[in-house]
């Protein structure tokens, strides 16, 4: 099985504790999870170190075209427009992993 996965990573802002992941979690994960095969496959907060102190990572299951309809929708640049506007740092990397069933 092939598996698409967009890693987004970032620090919050100074004062803002919480608010970033909040946002994700409230408003970027169901916009996710609404989409037939792509979903919200793991979130991290970093407790110490000097890396960044989140990490979500948005799954497609054998389709990137799924992952990029995402990407190029309305709600989606809307959500992350909002979105950087409560972190820092704010990177998207596109993997692609090869999963043995």
């Amino acid at each position: 099985m092939i598996l698409y996965k967009l890693i987004i990573t970032f620090d919050v802002m100074e004062g803002e504790a919480g608010a970033g992941q909040r946002y994700f979690a409230q408003n970027i994960a169901p916009l996710v999870n609404d989409r037939d095969g792509v979903y919200v496959g793991e979130i991290w907060w970093t407790l110490w170190g000097d890396i960044p102190k989140f990490l979500g990572g948005i799954v497609a299951e054998e389709s990137l075209e799924a992952l990029k309809e995402l990407l190029r929708s309305e709600p989606w640049t809307k959500a992350i427009g909002e979105f950087r506007e409560l972190v820092q740092n704010l990177e998207f990397r596109l993997v692609r992993e090869e999963v043995q069933a």
